[in-house]
């Protein structure tokens, strides 16, 4: 038999991000999508809301908004949820690492900026924090 695609990322360069539009889409669930189709609204919401804050370059809000989406993500204990809940975590931790490599970039060298440090400090944190409960 052929494996479905238990999910579907949709990670297109886009100037806005539509608000009709997920990140992570159920294509298929064990659970019959009830209880993981609450989740992923939630977690889908604080992800547009993070991707909404980089876009307007307040990052310490849309830190915030992906780590209230991996906790949400996290919150997913069902054995059947497992390989769910590792995709949606990864793909949270890449768009923070992605946040924090621009927020190092921009915080060191001759042109850094002091006003983006506390982002950058809460980035590394929130990774590190990620990296402790996977």
């Amino acid at each position: 038999m052929g494996k479905k695609n238990l999910i579907s990322l949709n990670d297109r360069d886009i100037d806005f991000i539509d608000s009709n539009e997920n990140k992570i889409e159920l294509l298929s669930c064990q659970l019959e999508v009830q209880k993981c189709n609450k989740h992923l609204m939630a977690i889908n919401k604080r992800y547009l809301n993070a991707n909404n804050y980089l876009i307007e370059k307040d990052y310490l809000n849309s830190i915030r908004s992906l780590k209230s989406a991996y906790n949400k993500a996290s919150e997913l204990r069902d054995s059947s949820c497992s390989k769910c809940v590792v995709l949606f975590r990864k793909t949270i931790t890449n768009s923070l690492e992605n946040i924090n490599q621009e927020l190092s970039v921009m915080t060191s060298g001759v042109f850094r900026k002091k006003l983006y440090q506390q982002s950058y400090v809460e980035s590394c944190n929130a990774l590190k924090e990620f990296k402790n409960r996977d």
